[in-house]
């Protein structure tokens, strides 16, 4: 490694740039990796597009009794 990087005024506010920034990529990779895989998390979303697409039909159902075709 070159001596010359390490020992320049700015070396040390580059390594602690460099270490926060690896840090919080880590950080966030393991909360992304969390969510995708959280199990209750999945099922909530199924359940809760299962109920908007019930609501849809409904809605639909209604509007098509009602004789009101939109353009």
């Amino acid at each position: 490694m070159n001596t010359a990087l390490l020992s320049s005024p700015g070396s040390g506010l580059l390594s602690g740039w460099a270490v926060r920034s690896g840090l919080g990529l880590a950080s966030w990779g393991l909360q992304r990796a969390t969510r995708r895989t959280d199990r209750d998390r999945l099922l909530r979303r199924l359940e809760a597009r299962a109920a908007a697409e019930a609501a849809l039909a409904e809605r639909d159902a209604i509007i098509r009794s009602a004789g009101y075709l939109p353009l």
